[in-house]
């Protein structure tokens, strides 16, 4: 148990740091005599001192003890325990000063001796602590006692690099030793940080790294943009140096995250983009103390939704998944081990049971929907194409029926670029879900908002080519990539739901907002990067395999379907196209035909009958 905060006592240990401060106090007020006097003091002032001696040193020591520096762990000292020191020595002055005046100068220090002994006391003490400052680190016997230590260059001389580089030489902590800074400031190069050089900018890192003979760097810069971090990387890659980042601002500044808590720099640190400026009086006008039900709650959109919905203070937030897996660690991320009631709820739960879905919201009465379950997984839905129609398709539009009967004000549909002109069952699914969701809008009114939001990849969602490429690497190859000009356009999960959401708050019903995802990016651009991320040269450390287009894949992405016309809204990065009248004459007779086929169980068929819906559908023909 824990045991409470007790008075600091009297003991051996405050009893010989007494002494010593005494000695210390006691030399500083007896030489400032003698440096006033040149060292020939009067007898009158002889006397003086000898008189004064005692009540001077009794004062000192009062006021020491009464800022705290009895109770002072000797190891530690840094400005703010110099500045409690300064303000005791100063406070003792200034009552001198006043006794002087008081008394005509009679029987007490000249003023001159009291100056200055301010000044020998408050050097010496400082000293003193330091000598055990240095005992207790051993910092500088540490410091050059370890061969070992890996040289390190750090990226950055402002607060962060200077608070990282301290760090690092406490205890030699992490194995690295900080040697020098690189930084944009001009003002900063040529000076010392914590005794170690700013020895130019960043675009002379190559040779300030030959030159220190450094073999990792650290940017600590966690403010900078994306585009400059992506510059400084390529940098130190061709100087063959590895490259570490500190955790991001954000977590620097709410905790959780240290400065030393150092991490490789991955590739979602150079391909996402800079932080997107977001509406948040809408948001939360959206979302605060309402009750929200997340579909598809455990997958990288959903457990992104449930944080970014969560911090904008709904009533309840209800999280629904079919995986047990994905449940149960959504609970250890935002649910278990935290305060009760945070107003988060889980349900291991299918979208395609409708009378569980029913009775669940009826009794949790949503008043908005983000509706992220989906099969997403090309390759795997090709082959299957009735799970995708059952799960994809049908599901939503059962999910949006429910959701429209039980007064849901708005629905949030995630959807897809592959939606667009799609190649693949998975896009179809999603585009007859769309289509669907439109007509919906129309037999429901304004009493629910069915709104669809499409974008790209997310950066390190599970299926995704970044995971694969990850654990090839650490296999040792080959990376493999389908075709050499295959491009994909890749977001952030943070930015992509922050768009969901800006979206969501500015749907009327019946729209279909594209996010503005970017440039597109080759994908064996984005293995060569992460070969060089990982610290190896292709052809040298490992190879990079083409293996040809799977059925289904398109070389590239497209932004909008045949016939729509995207219009701009008021966020730069989204864009609004509102569904025609088509949408009617195909949902008209789709749900039926689609279940009669699932009967079947014939997936060509059901990619023939998909065909015919969807003119603009090339699918792959199973043989």
């Amino acid at each position: 148990m824990r045991q409470p905060l007790m008075p600091f006592p009297f003991n051996l240990r405050m009893l010989a740091l007494l002494l010593a401060y005494w000695v210390v106090l006691f030399f500083s007020y007896w030489i400032a005599f003698e440096l006033r006097f040149d060292f020939a003091v009067t007898e009158h002032y002889e006397a003086v001192r000898a008189n004064t001696l005692w009540w001077v040193l009794v004062l000192k020591l009062s006021l020491l003890l009464a800022f705290g520096q009895f109770e002072s762990v000797l190891a530690y000292f840094r400005l703010p325990d110099a500045v409690r020191l300064f303000g005791a020595l100063f406070a003792a002055a200034v009552l001198l000063i006043i006794c002087w005046y008081q008394f005509g100068g009679k029987a007490i220090a000249p003023r001159s001796v009291i100056l200055s002994d301010l000044q020998l006391s408050f050097f010496a003490l400082v000293g003193f602590r330091l000598l055990f400052r240095l005992k207790a680190s051993k910092s500088l016997s540490d410091w050059y006692s370890v061969p070992d230590a890996e040289r390190v260059l750090i990226i950055g001389a402002g607060e962060v690099g200077a608070g990282l580089s301290a760090e690092l030489m406490s205890k030699g902590r992490l194995g690295m030793r900080p040697v020098a800074f690189l930084d944009d400031d001009s003002k900063k190069i040529g000076r010392y940080v914590h005794g170690i050089p700013v020895a130019g900018k960043v675009d002379d890192l190559a040779d300030v790294a030959k030159e220190y003979r450094v073999s990792r760097a650290v940017v600590a810069f966690p403010s900078a943009s994306v585009r400059r971090v992506k510059a400084v990387v390529q940098i130190a890659q061709h100087a063959n140096l590895i490259v570490d980042t500190v955790p991001a601002l954000t977590d620097l500044v709410s905790g959780k995250a240290t400065v030393t808590q150092l991490r490789p720099l991955e590739l979602e640190d150079l391909l996402g983009r800079n932080s997107v400026d977001l509406n948040d009086d809408a948001i939360q006008a959206l979302l605060a103390n309402k009750r929200v039900l997340i579909t598809g709650a455990g997958g990288s959109i959903g457990t992104e939704l449930v944080r970014q919905v969560f911090q904008r203070n709904p009533e309840a937030v209800l999280c629904l998944d079919q995986s047990e897996l994905a449940i149960f660690n959504l609970r250890q991320k935002f649910v278990d081990h935290k305060k009760p009631n945070t107003g988060i709820q889980t349900k291991v739960l299918d979208i395609c049971d409708p009378l569980s879905l029913t009775r669940l919201m009826e009794n949790f009465k949503p008043q908005v929907v983000f509706h992220a379950a989906a099969h997403k997984h090309v390759n795997l839905m090709e082959s299957q194409p009735n799970e995708a129609i059952k799960n994809n398709t049908l599901g939503t539009l059962s999910l949006a029926r429910i959701a429209a009967k039980v007064g849901v004000e708005h629905f949030i549909f995630i959807s897809t670029d592959k939606a667009i002109n799609p190649t693949n069952v998975m896009g179809a699914s999603k585009r007859l879900a769309e289509l669907a969701l439109i007509d919906q809008q129309k037999q429901a009114g304004d009493n629910t908002r069915f709104v669809c939001v499409r974008f790209g990849n997310v950066l390190g969602s599970s299926g995704s080519v970044i995971p694969l490429f990850r654990q090839q690497l650490s296999e040792g190859g080959p990376l493999t990539v389908t075709d050499p000009e295959v491009t994909r356009i890749f977001m952030t999960v943070e930015e992509a739901v922050g768009l969901v959401l800006q979206s969501a708050s500015q749907g009327s019903g019946g729209e279909i907002f594209v996010l503005d995802m970017g440039k597109p990016l080759k994908i064996v651009d984005v293995a060569r990067q992460m070969i060089g991320l990982a610290g190896m040269h292709e052809g040298e450390d490992i190879e990079i395999e083409f293996i040809g287009l799977r059925p289904g894949e398109k070389r590239y992405e497209e932004l909008q379907h045949l016939g729509e016309t995207l219009h701009p809204t008021t966020h730069p990065r989204i864009l609004r196209f509102i569904g025609g009248s088509e949408a009617s004459d195909l949902v008209d007779g789709m749900e039926q035909r689609l279940s009669n086929q699932l009967q079947d169980g014939d997936s060509s068929a059901m990619k023939q009958l998909l065909k015919e819906m969807l003119p603009e559908y090339k699918p792959h023909l199973d043989e």
